[in-house]
């Protein structure tokens, strides 16, 4: 019988078909993982800003972060989403506070999250679905498959795909800029010099910190660019060298029109921060860094209220933001992180079925004989991850947790992508059994954690263990407040009695939400010199640990 071989327009259907099918698991498990969850306390500022970036076009509020998160959740706000008159910012926490107020006093905070999170979730769709499509482009369907199946899997990602936040944002597009790369490089096409270059500026409006693994990118690029002298003469060398500017460029341009082309926040000229551009470089102790930033906002290279944000990513994430406790792997240490922070981080949070899938990729490719596009793509993943890694290590502290190494995750689920597709280039049974058995493990591992995003693997005894063994943002950013409105409503609200929290919370949620919110020290005329309340106490389970530190010791309490 002739065996009937379907068009390649069939299959490319096909292709495209079971890339767009992965990408909608990705959501529908991040919905499973997140559907408890509340805000965290970080995205009603982003909504909020969002909003009045769509709306007015100026970009002073929250310049802590690029726009692009921002201007998309802002799009998807309702015309009857209230923003009253702002009054004039001249703190951050003044700023946060209203903010706050708007979120949750004068409008519906859960409808809100709902429609953010639809959101986050369309946007983190078709990213994966791009990302998908230039794996296909660079290392072929089984490499782009893996990668997806692996993003699908891994839990951290899976908890930022409908937050409006940067985190998510940063992995994807950084994985978009790697991959575009190493086609860049290969072919070194003016079409893809724009692709790179969209790229680019996608990562550069997700996250200030994003610029340490395009640093890396580019100085692979200018390797491959380097390398047209030796086997083409100068002027080839030359070409590619305009083409990468080119796309630098272009990169540039992307973000400039995140803030609409502006150099000044607002559109009337003016630059409202809660702080002065000339008071926030000089937060900025390194002098090197300090200089850079202030050179730049001179000559006008980029728009201010990234460089503002810049200089406030540099004095926190760099340099640090105060806080000389750090709970890493079950031991407290004062001062500086230790040098494993990082690797520890990373190794308890990703799946270890993921993390062998990872290395195995890692080996494989090693010895496989890659297409040029795949090799380039690898080396540009290489030298961006260590980059952003060393940029992680720099910092003398981790309050950030594995949310600040969403790109060195998204890395591992490249790798492996590689280990599908190396197993299915040589057809080997037993390989491709392993990286089966290896995906079924992590499915099994992570497919009833109810909440993605304290999601802890085995090594540190599970999510159940994690708190025990971390203390960072990437255990909690203030998630839980459903489940504590609701036991209110249950439990307390009938007694009237208070309730005083030790969690981080946004005060004017709870207030708006009707909970007998009190604080410990309520004014400077208290009178409770003993020390001695009644209620009820909201502590996070890191405080069943002891920290003597601080004088705490849970079982006297």
């Amino acid at each position: 019988m002739r065996r009937t071989v379907p068009s390649p327009i069939f299959q490319r259907l096909l292709i495209v078909s079971l890339i767009v099918l992965l990408a909608a698991l990705a959501v529908v498990r991040s919905w499973y993982g997140t559907r408890l969850d509340s805000f965290t306390v970080d995205e009603p500022w982003h909504i909020v800003a969002g909003t009045v970036y769509v709306r007015g076009g100026d970009r002073h509020l929250n310049p802590e972060h690029p726009p692009l998160a921002k201007l998309w959740v802002g799009q998807w706000m309702p015309a009857d989403f209230r923003v009253g008159p702002e009054p004039g910012l001249r703190e951050k926490a003044q700023e946060r506070e209203w903010v706050e107020q708007t979120m949750f006093e004068e409008n519906d905070p859960e409808r809100t999250q709902q429609r953010a999170r639809m959101a986050m979730w369309s946007l983190n769709a078709m990213l994966l679905v791009a990302l998908g499509l230039l794996l296909w482009r660079a290392a072929g369907v089984a490499w782009a498959v893996g990668t997806l199946a692996f993003l699908a899997l891994e839990p951290t990602l899976g908890a930022h795909l409908p937050v409006v936040m940067t985190d998510g944002l940063l992995a994807l597009t950084f994985s978009l800029v790697t991959v575009a790369a190493g086609v860049l490089a290969s072919t070194w096409q003016w079409r893809w010099v724009a692709v790179f270059g969209m790229a680019v500026g996608l990562a550069l409006g997700a996250k200030h910190s994003a610029l340490a693994g395009l640093m890396g990118v580019g100085g692979v690029l200018v390797v491959a660019a380097g390398a047209g002298i030796r086997t083409s003469g100068w002027r080839e060398g030359l070409r590619r060298c305009a083409k990468l500017l080119a796309a630098i460029l272009l990169g540039v341009a992307v973000l400039w029109a995140q803030y609409g082309f502006r150099f000044h926040a607002d559109s009337s000229g003016g630059d409202a921060f809660n702080l002065s551009m000339e008071a926030k470089v000089a937060e900025v102790t390194k002098p090197a860094l300090r200089g850079v930033i202030a050179f730049s906002d001179e000559l006008h290279l980029l728009p201010r209220a990234y460089l503002w944000g810049l200089a406030d990513t540099v004095r926190t994430g760099i340099e640090g933001r105060g806080g000389a406790l750090h709970l890493v792997w079950g031991k407290v240490f004062e001062g500086r992180t230790p040098w494993f922070t990082w690797p520890a981080i990373l190794a308890a949070k990703i799946p270890l079925a993921l993390t062998a899938l990872a290395l195995l990729g890692l080996v494989l490719a090693l010895r496989a004989p890659l297409a040029p596009a795949a090799r380039w793509m690898l080396a540009a993943l290489a030298v961006g991850s260590l980059l952003h890694f060393a940029a992680l290590a720099v910092s003398p502290q981790a309050w950030g947790g594995v949310r600040h190494a969403t790109p060195l995750l998204a890395a591992a689920a490249t790798l492996g992508g590689g280990a599908v597709a190396e197993a299915w280039r040589r057809r080997s049974r037993l390989l491709m059994g392993v990286v089966a058995a290896l995906f079924v493990a992590a499915l099994a591992m992570t497919i009833r954690e109810p909440r993605l995003w304290e999601y802890h693997n085995e090594l540190v005894g599970g999510t159940t263990g994690g708190y025990r063994a971390f203390r960072n943002e990437g255990v909690d950013l203030g998630q839980r407040f459903g489940e504590i409105r609701d036991f209110h409503r249950r439990v307390i609200a009938a007694t009237g009695e208070p309730v005083y929290p030790d969690y981080w919370v946004m005060e004017r949620q709870w207030r708006a939400a009707h909970l007998e919110y009190h604080r410990f020290v309520e004014d400077l005329d208290d009178t409770n010199a003993a020390g001695v309340w009644e209620g009820w106490f909201v502590y996070t389970v890191a405080d069943e640990l002891p920290w003597p530190q601080f004088e705490w010791d849970p079982e006297q309490v």
